[in-house]
């Protein structure tokens, strides 16, 4: 339990550091698939509010019939008053007019949403106040790195039409940054023209998503190491699990061995005691009898019983031995074949037919020759057993596709298995013939299930009992 617990809070982990890794980068994805159609909307706005500057300055230059050699002092104020109305909503956003041909000067500079821009004061408020601190005094001037493109295109907007605004997006710097002009007034080349510009990246905007770039490919880098340290140990708990298992499993088949084991020795202690009392009661009879009466034959019960008990020591020993035996490739077909031939002779006497239908390219299966050799004969054995006035006998391979298999078939046509019979198929000592010990199905199943195979009685219309025995040729 506390193995699974841990095991969830470290996906948690995982999966959480993956998320915020997500939400950070969408993030920053989002701002930058936003940022085309803020430029657009910003675009309008600034055309407007060049407009409006343009309109309400074009007065002034119509009371001004020839240029003098400087701009009336005036001016200033009046032009920052315009551009301060034009801007003020518009956050982040400065502008100011370009006095054009022997001014050649910036003028009435504005930037209403920057707190850390302090107001002009007018020139009548400077005489009130010349007690007062010093204030910063502030340029007409864009700012230094974009006044040589404002200067410009300022320049270039002069012979524009009326209500014609240039716009301009480029990089300067670090900042991506949008600008607007439109000439002032009716006359061409105009005297004046406006200008307003804004950033659209900025440095502190590109330092943000420089850093949610970098919290997102930290995350995502604590989200990797997290998965790897979980990998392991997710590797070393499946190793740790399938040794568990292995061991399980190696205890439950030896749980399974001794249940066998001790229903064996009931059987085993049930076919010996049998033939000991017969020997017991023969040799006991024998030895009453006078020397005259003895006659030699009547050993016979015991020498039938003593061959019994050595034919089931013998099986025994088989059934014990099994899965202990050489593995080597093993031709099937030849098995089969060397069977028949030692059978041939009692399959005639009982005038029984032995048909054969072997894969010509039939693979050679890994395994024990001698023990596979014993399920062939134990089947063909008891199909002989159950033809005692003749049948036919069918031995059939053939190889099976996905998992590979061969496929080992062994049919006759006597009277089959009784229903009844069938819960107790290849339990050990059970047999329906009295002369038969019961251990030739349990020992058939017990060598397939050693080379990993399967034996199972099959139905097959005008058979008797069809023994199927499958076989994995990755063994």
């Amino acid at each position: 339990m506390g193995l699974r617990f841990g095991l969830r809070w470290q996906i948690v982990v995982v999966v959480g550091l993956f998320a915020a890794s997500l939400v950070v980068l969408l993030s920053s994805l989002l701002g930058a698939i936003q940022l085309p159609a803020r430029e657009q909307e910003l675009r309008l706005q600034l055309i407007e509010a060049s407009r409006q500057m343009a309109e309400e300055a074009a007065p002034l230059l119509e009371e001004l019939p020839e240029p003098p050699r400087e701009p009336p002092p005036h001016w200033r104020q009046q032009l920052t008053d315009i551009a301060n109305r034009a801007l003020q909503e518009l956050s982040g956003v400065e502008g100011g007019f370009y006095l054009a041909g022997d001014w050649d000067k910036f003028f009435g500079h504005a930037f209403p949403t920057n707190p850390d821009r302090p107001p002009k004061l007018p020139h009548k408020d400077k005489k009130k106040n010349k007690h007062s601190p010093p204030r910063p005094l502030l340029s007409d001037d864009p700012p230094p790195k974009e006044k040589p493109p404002i200067h410009d295109q300022c320049v270039n907007s002069l012979n524009d039409e009326k209500g014609v605004a240039r716009v301009q997006v480029g990089e300067i710097g670090p900042s991506r940054v949008m600008i607007v002009t439109e000439p002032v007034g009716q006359q061409r080349p105009a005297r004046m023209a406006t200008w307003v510009m804004t950033r659209l990246t900025s440095p502190e905007y590109t330092a943000i998503q420089l850093t949610r770039f970098q919290a997102a490919t930290g995350l995502a880098m604590a989200g990797i190491l997290a998965a790897l340290v979980l990998t392991a140990n997710l590797g070393r708990n499946l190793r740790r699990e399938r040794r568990q298992r292995e061991q399980l499993h190696e205890e439950l088949r030896r749980a399974e061995h001794l249940a066998a084991l001790g229903k064996l020795l009931a059987g085993v202690a049930h076919e010996v005691r049998n033939p000991l009392a017969a020997i017991r009661s023969t040799a006991q009879l024998f030895q009453r009898l006078p020397p005259s009466a003895r006659d030699p034959s009547m050993l016979d019960p015991i020498l039938q019983s003593v061959d019994r008990l050595n034919a089931l020591v013998s099986r025994l020993l088989f059934f014990v031995r099994t899965g202990h035996e050489e593995r080597r490739p093993v031709d099937v077909n030849a098995i089969v074949q060397e069977t028949l031939a030692l059978l041939r002779a009692q399959a005639d006497s009982q005038h029984v037919v032995l048909q054969t239908e072997l894969a010509p390219d039939l693979p050679m299966l890994f395994g024990s020759a001698s023990a596979l050799q014993q399920v062939v004969l134990n089947l063909a054995t008891n199909a002989l057993q159950a033809m005692p006035g003749g049948g036919t006998l069918l031995c059939r391979t053939r190889r099976l596709e996905g998992p590979p298999r061969l496929e080992l078939t062994i049919a006759d046509t006597g009277p089959g298995i009784a229903a009844d019979e069938l819960p107790h198929l290849f339990e050990p000592f059970h047999t329906t013939r009295q002369e038969g010990t019961g251990l030739g199905l349990a020992l058939c199943r017990e060598i397939v299930q050693q080379h990993g195979g399967c034996i199972e009685l099959d139905h097959q219309q005008g058979w008797g009992a069809v023994f199927r025995v499958t076989l994995p040729l990755s063994c």
